[in-house]
């Protein structure tokens, strides 16, 4: 079965994709760690106490703690904050210490106070390129790439050799998707600091794969994994490059070392079940999306996945359940509209899933996987009315409310069949909806004797739901009234089996079997009805008729009584007695 899914092994990116898997915020720490200070050569940073060993820092005063090379980040934090409070330093020192402090806040993702403290740094000392640097950082952590870049380029006009400012620079200039300028930025940290490789090659090697230069990407990633062998993003980004270039086996060797080094991250159950999705194992495509789910309940892309194993295994419901927990997590993802649309296609729902794919050229006009979809899903006879629809709430209401013994006027009827048909014209609601709206449309086709129409609807129903009593129940009562009486009787068996407390369903089958002119057979449901649901006055009605045709007037006669006491003016029941002399 192929899908539509808008991706393929060799093609770039899943919809949704997002590598590397390394924020922004860690790239840059790790730089500073790497680095061994703020800014390496060329930037003139504030003067403070010389580096001293991790076991001094600890009974540092608070300016050792504020400047120093090797504070943690709480330490360091914690040093700022009393120096400036101190109100012993001023100038480039004291926008230093703000500039560190905001840096951490950064880190901590306490963004109001970072900005706050990265502002104040450059008030103070706004030829100080340490602070334009940590504000560029900021700018990237808050996705303002623009900013990023103006404030690195600051940095630069007044430290031109400042790996951190191209650095920071690369960052934003990716974001923007100019990965060219990214890339010649990250070469230049390299060429100002050639031990920087561990911090530069990840994000280079990302900027070459957003590009589709594979080969280069793969080559960052290699050089990454010789330096840290255990870096499980490297491993995770390098078989995404793998998987993209097509290059499957390689990918999950990737992904699977991933998986030995961090057992608890999803990133490598979610690579390798796209592996084994792309191998046609399924199953285990889905036992990795299920583990990627556990660890990250709102991981859309696994869910995404997850449901295309699922069609393809042909589990259908489990897959709508899986899209619509995407479209819950984002409303406009287009691919999962095209997924849903495509799996109630195959539940036979052809214009809700008219509906879903269109609601995906909504959002991305032209969708290449939703063209596609379209392509299968053909033009239904109402498309006009379904997409002029889109977009407008539906009021599923009437829909929704039970009918089962309620006697309806025409007018009713019609309000009933345009709400149900509204809510099965739209893209949405859950398999347990659709099945519900189908079997009350269906109900209202056998009460105008369209049967035919019924009987459609009752088997839509059931593709949504296949253990619906009442959709089987409907489905019996509509084959009976096509005079296809055995079937009829199977289908109500069915309710039965599903619901053995259901007197509906026994009188419903007793009909049909009467129908038959199998009156024993008829006689003993109506009984079982009756056992039931004593006071259910249809089933003494029927099993009266049922006794009747098989000669037994008397007991005929004791069941219409029983039927008008129960049901006083049970119009039918008083008919009969009448045309049998019986008052």
């Amino acid at each position: 079965m192929k899908r539509a899914t808008g991706w393929s092994a060799g093609s770039s990116l899943p919809a949704g994709w997002n590598p590397p898997h390394l924020s922004a915020i860690g790239c840059v720490a790790a730089t500073l760690a790497i680095a061994g200070a703020v800014l390496s050569p060329g930037v003139a940073q504030a003067e403070g106490p010389a580096e001293s060993t991790p076991e001094a820092a600890q009974a540092a005063d608070p300016r050792q703690l504020c400047y120093g090379a090797v504070s943690s980040a709480d330490e360091r934090a914690s040093g700022c904050s009393a120096v400036i409070e101190s109100g012993k330093v001023q100038g480039t020192m004291l926008a230093a210490a703000y500039a560190k402090r905001g840096f951490i806040f950064t880190l901590k993702r306490n963004l109001e106070q970072a900005q706050k403290d990265l502002d104040q740094a450059v008030k103070i000392a706004p030829d100080y390129a340490e602070a334009y640097v940590n504000r560029a950082n900021f700018w990237t952590v808050s996705n303002q790439p623009e900013r990023a870049i103006a404030d690195a380029e600051r940095a630069l006009k007044l430290a031109p050799k400042a790996p951190l400012a191209y650095f920071v620079r690369a960052g934003g200039e990716a974001k923007l998707g100019q990965y060219d300028k990214a890339i010649a930025d990250y070469s230049k940290v390299l060429e100002l600091n050639p031990n920087g490789g561990a911090s530069v090659y990840g994000p280079r090697g990302h900027a070459y794969y957003r590009k589709r230069d594979y080969d280069r990407a793969i080559a960052d990633y290699n050089e990454l994994i010789k330096l840290n062998p255990d870096d499980v993003g490297a491993h995770l980004n390098r078989g995404d490059a793998l998987r993209s270039k097509g290059d499957l086996a390689g990918a999950g060797e990737d992904y699977g070392q991933a998986i030995r080094l961090a057992p608890d991250n999803p990133g490598g159950f979610s690579g390798r079940g796209q592996i084994r999705l792309f191998t046609h194992d399924f199953s285990g495509a889905v036992a990795d999306f299920d583990t990627a789910i556990r660890f990250n309940p709102n991981d859309v892309n696994s869910y995404i996945n997850r449901g295309a194993a699922l069609s393809l295994l042909g589990d259908n419901l489990r897959a709508l359940e899986n899209f619509d927990k995407v479209i819950a997590l984002e409303p406009t993802n287009p691919l999962a509209y095209v997924e849903r649309g495509q799996v109630m296609q195959a539940l036979g729902d052809d214009a809700g899933a008219f509906a879903a794919v269109n609601v995906a050229l909504k959002f991305v006009p032209n969708f290449p996987p939703a063209l596609d979809a379209l392509k299968k899903i053909g033009t239904p006879k109402n498309a006009a009315q379904i997409r002029a629809a889109l977009g407008r709430p539906v009021a599923a209401g009437e829909c929704m409310m039970p009918v089962a013994d309620i006697r309806l006027d025409p007018k009713s009827i019609d309000r009933m069949l345009q709400a149900c048909t509204g809510l099965i014209n739209s893209p949405g609601g859950s398999a347990g909806d659709r099945s519900l709206a189908f079997l009350q449309r269906g109900s209202m086709y056998r009460r105008l004797e369209k049967y035919d129409q019924a009987l459609a609807d009752f088997d839509q129903a059931l593709r949504y739901d296949p253990k619906s009593a009442s959709a089987h129940t409907g489905r019996g009562n509509a084959l009976r009234h096509l005079g296809r009486f055995d079937e009829s009787i199977a289908a109500h068996s069915e309710a039965i089996r599903l619901e053995p407390n259901n007197a509906m369903a026994y009188s419903n089958r007793g009909s049909a079997f009467d129908d038959k002119k199998d009156y024993e057979h008829a006689i003993a449901d109506f009984d079982a009805a009756i056992k039931i649901d004593p006071r259910y006055a249809t089933a003494f009605y029927n099993r009266g008729n049922s006794k009747l045709n098989s000669g037994d007037k008397a007991g005929a006669i004791a069941d219409y009584r029983q039927a008008l006491e129960l049901r006083p003016g049970f119009k039918e029941a008083a008919d009969m007695l009448k045309e049998l002399g019986a008052k």
